[in-house]
C-alpha cells in the first residue's frame, strides 16, 4: 500500500516534505529472488572495510529501530532531543530508520555505503515527522559535545532562523560536516539548513541520474540517489523511498567513506578529494557539482 506523506513546514515545524514510503517487502520475502535489490548498487558502490578508528556520524530525525536485523553489530549511541528524561530511543514514524538502512545497513537484504560507523541515533522528529527548531538546535549541540565527524540533517524548514545558522556555524567551526537535503519543494528554493554556507546541500536524482521532479533547486552542493529506493523500515521489514532525504543519506555514505580513508587536513583538501568521487551531470543550480559516487567510472559509463 502506499502512504504519501506530505507535511508542509512553518517557522517552527520541521518538515520532511513529499518523502514517499512504499511498503513492498517485509519479513515474509524468503524467496531470494523476490528480495529488493537497488539501481544504486553498482553507481554508488560500497566501502566494506573496517576502519579501525570508524567514522561517527549522527544522524538528526525521527529515531532508529535499532533492533532491525540490518542493524546487527552495528555500534550506536543515542539521545532524545525532544524528551531528555527518555533515555531510549526508538523510531515511530520510519524516516530515520530508512536513512540509517542507507548509510550503514549490514546488507542481510539491503546494504548501506559504510560498514563499520558508529552511529549516533539523535531524535528530532516525533510519530508525525515534525519537529521544533529548537529540538535540532539541541540534537546538534549534543553531537558537537559527542565529538561526532558528520551530521546528517534528512529534513529541512522553509524559513532561515538564527539560533539554527548559529549551532550550524558552530558545528562547523568544530571541525564537523553538515549534510542535509535540499528539500521536496518541486524546484523551488533550498530548505535550511541546507542553504547555509556551511552545510552541504543535497539534491535528489532517478534511475536515469536526472533530477526528481520534487527536488529542489538554487543553493545545490552535489546530487544523489533519491527515487524509488529500498531501505530498512521501522516495522523491521523492507520498504521503497523517495525524496531528497534519502539522497543526502547517500551522499553521507560516500562522504563518510571518503573521510574514513582520505587524510583530510582542511576544507581545501576536502574539496580537491572530493572532486576525485564526484561526477558532472549538468547546471549547478540543479546537480550542484555532480553525483557523489564511490564508482565514477560506472557513472561515467551511463552518462
Amino acid at each position: 500500500m502506499k502512504k504519501v506523506l506530505i507535511i508542509f513546514s512553518a517557522i517552527l515545524i520541521v518538515s520532511v516534505i513529499s518523502s514517499i514510503f512504499n511498503k513492498e517487502v517485509g519479513d515474509k520475502t524468503e524467496n531470494e529472488a523476490k528480495k529488493p535489490k537497488n539501481w544504486t548498487d553498482k553507481i554508488i558502490g560500497y566501502d566494506d572495510k573496517d576502519y579501525k578508528k570508524p567514522i561517527k556520524i549522527a544522524i538528526l530525525d525521527s529515531g532508529i529501530n535499532k533492533d532491525h536485523k540490518d542493524f546487527k553489530d552495528i555500534k550506536f549511541v543515542e539521545y532524545n532531543a525532544i524528551n531528555k528524561s527518555e533515555e531510549k530511543v526508538s523510531d515511530d514514524y520510519g524516516h530515520g530508520t530508512a536513512v540509517a538502512g542507507i548509510i550503514a545497513a549490514k546488507g542481510e537484504v539491503i546494504k548501506g555505503v559504510v560498514n563499520n560507523p558508529i552511529l549516533y541515533d539523535v531524535k528530532v522528529l516525533n510519530e508525525k515527522g515534525e519537529g521544533k527548531i529548537e529540538s535540532v538546535v539541541e540534537g546538534i549541540n549534543w553531537s558537537i559535545k559527542n565529538n561526532v565527524d558528520i551530521i546528517n540533517i534528512s529534513f529541512g524548514f522553509s524559513s532561515d532562523r538564527e539560533d539554527l545558522k548559529k549551532v550550524i556555524n558552530k558545528a562547523y567551526d568544530n571541525g564537523i560536516t553538515i549534510i542535509a537535503a535540499s528539500g521536496n519543494t518541486m524546484g523551488l528554493s533550498v530548505d535550511y539548513p541546507a542553504n547555509y554556507e556551511n552545510v552541504l546541500s543535497i539534491s535528489s536524482l532517478d534511475k536515469d541520474l536526472q533530477i526528481d521532479t520534487y527536488s529542489a533547486t538554487g543553493k545545490i552542493d552535489y546530487s544523489a540517489p533519491g527515487v524509488d529506493l529500498y531501505s530498512t523500515d521501522k516495522e523491521g521489514g523492507y520498504s521503497s523511498f523517495t525524496g531528497t532525504s534519502f539522497a543526502s543519506a547517500y551522499a553521507t555514505g560516500v562522504i563518510s567513506s571518503i573521510m574514513s580513508k582520505e587524510k583530510i587536513q582542511n576544507k581545501k583538501e576536502f574539496d580537491e578529494i572530493i572532486e576525485k568521487y564526484t561526477v558532472t551531470l549538468g547546471e549547478e543550480e540543479i546537480y550542484g557539482k555532480g553525483i557523489l559516487t564511490l564508482n565514477p567510472k560506472s557513472v561515467e559509463d551511463i552518462k
